[in-house]
């Protein structure tokens, strides 16, 4: 049979196609199976293989032909021409978030219309306009995002069940055959085999592997990489082909290569890196006030060539995922850190990028060709920024020959820098979570802090960024000149809707922005520069990168908006995206044509449609490769904080959802989750002004805010950090917050995984390094001064928690902690030598259950307090009274 007789008789759809055409390359290389003409398989040495002859025109072999029963289809349900389609994102509280394939704004899904739809499926949709936005019903699954799960096994009597670690999995999750009973209590692996057809419908899977005990890191983070489907090991025929890569460089490979080993090329990388995949060199231009920049890129198509057993898994992975102790390479280890790793003092081969720039930052000149050079040194970005910027120490000496061109390489990173600020280029200063582990055992996580924090450091990881976007806008414009497809890195421009939204959000911060200017960047650009060193600056910066759209590859090019270029795509990181790789290979083919250095090339040049389907399928491993680095760095903050629960922090509100707050710890960079049922009854949501607010323009608790919180409870599985609010901007006690009954809450043993978080896969602007400086994961901000108002006497709860009032007498205060430590019985007494003491007693006659708020304690106070008597207004507090 062909391989798509196998994929449509096996029933795969798209999510599980690839795994049967590996599977045949891998049984095909192993020799199990045979392929012969009409690309036709069978079980080696069991069928011939020879071509079909034709059938025979007679009667009796027509009627053989039809005789044959009709080959099953299946029938898809007529949907309406209006359907809208897109991939859904779960809430755990049922409800979901769709985002669109044609671009368009987000659709709210409410439970009861999401059917059996679960996270990440691409469904089919009808969509109606909400009160607060587009709202949808699913119509039908169009395909399945999740194959497996993840979970602990709780029985093993047959059917045995399993408890699954993701909260948005509400159904019944059954294993297929028998299950031993000491698995009770491990995690597990399963696979899923049969998808609900109805909400009341239990999951059948398949186990697949069995991880070990809950809450051990290493089973957490092989938990997160089998859910993925992310996979550490290489197949065998992979490794059969990385044993045949050489190591060095021979002269067979430098057919049709520059030799450019005379070029002072040097590797600037993260002192961790593991791989060097792109190298630099500054030297004077051949006209005054003009830099020539070299940018070096390992030449990674030589070695991996189409159709081989490496680039189909190289295309499978689409890209190197890094962890805290290790990176899931997108290449073997021969190649990424062997003979494409672009290491010091050894030949290799690379395509490189020839620029010269003038004093405005402009490239007047450009040449790209296929070379072999010699990298004479490797440094990072800390020893860089001390030799510039800093006060080198011994260890820099080695630097020291390659000042002048460090300066040089300064410079022209301005000059670049400058130029794409001039046309609108965004520039946000969010930093990532780093987590340093334990040099003798990785399990142990030391501490968890901001990267790059450091000022110099940052400059000089900016001046390679700069270098890396001039050369991968080069070869950009190289296919535009020519008019030819290629996979583009395209950002689209922001919608109308969000823009609307960040305006009316930035007005509550104070710093107003037109939303219809700012659909060109410049006018972002412009607004980021007028917060910047504001208090609010990170909480808006935030709030700016969600209202952009994401990066994504494609064929089309509508430009990169966050940017300011007409023209990117990626070149830079062949080692460790594929995109990369392919792009590689297309340069090739046309230097080839142009006569031009263009050493080996390989293969043609693929359709359209092949390279839409790579656009696509990078895209989304892209996005998976991205949330499993940030569930693996929320697991090791977890495993951090799990032993300082009871311990009290201060943070910055970095998020505001209906879940509550989302709190951001500087030391130790973590995040943790104040959920809306711990706050004070009176704090309700302001969708407006992403802030909790009290009645009355009473105190309030929104983005930015500085707070005092405690960690109650820790969830490693579930990755979640709960906190409850110790003080916030509306009390200026360091007391604790205290609950309505006058105890501290107990913590919440209920999980979360709030949609703010579920969302960033799919509403995060780009994260590569060459796009953006940082990963924007929440936004930071210290209180405004608005937000330090002293708390009046209107709002009772809030007076619990807040001190005197700063013009009250200070003979007060005993006449105050005497009534507060009076009985409800005595306060009866007082309440009628006054008028507004009595208003508030009828009440509390007609109804005694009322006695129980904390609100009534307070009236003891009422007849020590000589100030507030002569107050008529203060009865007011009794006409709420019903109300709540």
């Amino acid at each position: 049979m062909k391989a798509t007789e196998i994929v449509e008789r096996s029933g795969a759809d798209k999510k599980t196609r690839h795994r049967v055409r590996r599977l045949l390359a891998e049984l095909l290389e192993a020799g199990q199976l045979e392929r012969g003409p009409g690309k036709r398989y069978a079980v080696a040495g069991t069928v011939s293989l020879a071509a079909p002859q034709p059938a025979p025109t007679t009667a009796p072999a027509k009627s053989a032909k039809t005789a044959q029963p009709p080959t099953p289809t299946v029938v898809a349900p007529e949907l309406p021409p209006d359907t809208v389609y897109g991939r859904i994102l779960i809430h755990p509280g049922g409800f979901g978030f769709v985002q669109r394939d044609d671009g368009g704004d987000n659709i709210f899904i409410a439970a009861r219309y999401r059917g059996v739809a679960m996270d990440r499926d691409k469904v089919a949709l009808k969509v109606w306009q909400g009160y607060r936005g587009p709202e949808g019903r699913v119509l039908s699954i169009v395909e399945r995002g999740r194959a497996r799960i993840t979970g602990v096994i709780e029985s093993a009597t047959y059917p045995a069940t399993l408890r699954p670690d993701d909260p948005r999995i509400q159904t019944k999750v059954f294993l297929d055959g028998d299950v031993d009973r000491h698995l009770i209590g491990k995690s597990v692996v399963a696979e899923i085999t049969e998808y609900p057809k109805s909400e009341r419908e239990p999951i059948s899977a398949r186990l697949l592997a069995v991880l070990g005990a809950p809450d051990d890191p290493k089973t957490e983070i092989a938990k997160i990489l089998a859910c993925e489907e992310v996979e550490e090991r290489f197949p065998p025929a992979v490794e059969a082909e990385a044993k045949t890569v050489p190591e060095h460089v021979t002269d067979a490979d430098l057919v049709s290569r520059e030799d450019l080993r005379h070029v002072p090329f040097v590797t600037i990388d993260p002192e961790t890196a593991r791989d060097f995949d792109d190298a630099v060199c500054v030297e004077a231009g051949p006209d005054k006030d003009q830099l020539r920049l070299w940018v070096a890129v390992a030449d990674v198509s030589h070695y991996v060539r189409p159709g081989t057993a490496t680039d189909r898994e190289a295309e499978r992975r689409g890209v190197s995922v890094y962890l805290p102790d290790r990176v899931v390479s997108m290449l073997p280890l021969p190649l990424s850190a062997g003979i494409c790793s672009l290491n010091p003092k050894v030949d290799r081969l690379a395509m490189v990028a020839r620029l010269d720039i003038d004093r405005h930052g402009f490239v007047v000149g450009r040449k790209l060709m296929a070379a072999v050079i010699r990298s004479r040194a490797r440094f990072d970005y800390a020893g860089v920024a001390s030799v510039l910027f800093g006060q080198p120490s011994s260890q820099h000496d080695h630097y020291q020959p390659f000042l002048p061109q460090l300066r040089l390489l300064q410079d022209v990173a301005g000059r670049l820098r400058d130029q794409r600020d001039r046309r609108g280029g965004l520039d946000f200063d969010l930093p990532e979570a780093k987590v340093i582990l334990a040099a003798d055992d990785p399990r142990l996580v030391v501490t968890v802090k901001r990267s790059r924090a450091d000022a110099l450091v940052r400059r000089a990881y900016q001046m390679i960024e700069d270098a890396m976007l001039a050369a991968n806008e080069a070869v950009a414009e190289y296919f535009a000149e020519r008019g030819l497809d290629v996979l583009w890195r395209v950002h689209a421009p922001p919608r109308r809707e969000p823009l609307q939204r960040l305006s009316e959000l930035a007005h509550g911060f104070g710093f107003p922005v037109d939303p219809e200017a700012a659909t060109e960047p410049l006018a972002l650009r412009t607004f980021l520069e007028t917060i910047k060193g504001q208090p609010c600056e990170r909480s808006l910066s935030y709030l700016v990168l969600r209202s952009l759209n994401q990066a994504v590859y494609s064929v089309d090019n509508v430009g990169h908006f966050g940017l300011g270029a007409r023209r990117y795509l990626h070149f830079t990181s062949p080692i460790r995206r594929y995109p990369d790789l392919v792009v590689h290979r297309l340069l090739k083919l046309i230097l080839q044509q142009e006569s031009q250095p263009a050493g080996k090339v390989f293969g043609t040049w693929p359709p359209r449609k092949e390279m839409k389907e790579w656009a696509t399928d990078s895209s989304l491993r892209e996005r998976r490769a991205m949330e499993v680095e940030r569930q693996v760095v929320d697991l090791y903050r977890a495993l951090l904080m799990r032993e300082r629960i009871g311990e009290e922090f201060s943070g910055i509100v970095s998020g505001v959802t209906s879940a509550g707050l989302f709190v951001e710890i500087d030391d130790p960079y973590v995040e943790g989750l104040v959920r809306s049922d711990r706050l004070d009854e009176d704090y309700e949501l302001n969708d407006k002004t992403l802030r909790y607010e009290t009645p009355k323009h009473g105190p309030s608790i929104g983005l930015g805010d500085a707070v005092r919180v405690r960690i109650d409870s820790v969830s490693v599985p579930q990755r979640r950090i709960e906190l409850s609010l110790l003080s916030d901007p509306s009390a200026r006690s360091g007391k604790s917050r205290r609950s309505r009954s006058g105890q501290t809450p107990e913590p919440s043993q209920r999980s979360y995984r709030d949609g703010k978080k579920a969302a960033r896969s799919w509403l995060d602007s780009d994260d590569s390094d060459e796009d953006q400086p940082s990963q924007a994961k929440a936004g930071y901000g210290k209180a405004s001064k608005s937000d330090k108002k002293p708390t009046t006497g209107k709002d009772a709860s809030s007076a619990k928690k807040a001190p005197q009032k700063a013009d009250q007498k200070s003979d007060q205060a005993p006449a105050d902690r005497t009534a507060k430590k009076s009985s409800q019985a005595a306060s009866k007494k007082p309440a009628k030598k006054s008028k507004g003491a009595t208003a508030k007693g009828k009440p509390q006659a007609e109804k005694p259950k009322q006695a129980k708020k904390p609100k009534q304690p307070k009236q003891a106070k009422k007849p020590t307090d000589v100030a507030k008597k002569s107050k008529p207004k203060k009865p007011k507090p009794a006409t709420r009274t019903p109300k709540s």
